[in-house]
């Protein structure tokens, strides 16, 4: 008679550990789903930026790019400074 009460005290226990295992594997599965979308809706904004970065880059003049032209620039001033140097040492 008691053996047949352990028995059943154990079966219990077994199917509640059963049950609470299975609880937990939906609600890991749930936390997995959720997860998954928050990184495909990352991915979508991660895409979306790099799109508006490369739009901007066409928009707006790159710092390089200025100092490129500023330098090409000065180049050709100092070079026009030198004729006229030139040209109003040989004027009489």
């Amino acid at each position: 008679m008691l053996e047949r009460h352990v028995q059943t005290a154990i079966q219990v226990i077994l199917l509640a550990l059963l049950a609470w295992a299975g609880v937990e594997l939906v609600n890991l599965g749930k936390s997995t789903a959720v997860l998954q979308e928050r990184l495909v809706y990352q991915g979508q904004l991660i895409n979306e930026m790099r799109r508006e970065l490369r739009e901007w880059s066409d928009l707006y003049y790159r710092k390089t790019d200025a100092e490129r032209e500023f330098r090409t620039l000065r180049t050709n001033v100092s070079a026009l400074d030198q004729r006229i140097q030139q040209l109003e040492e040989a004027r009489p």
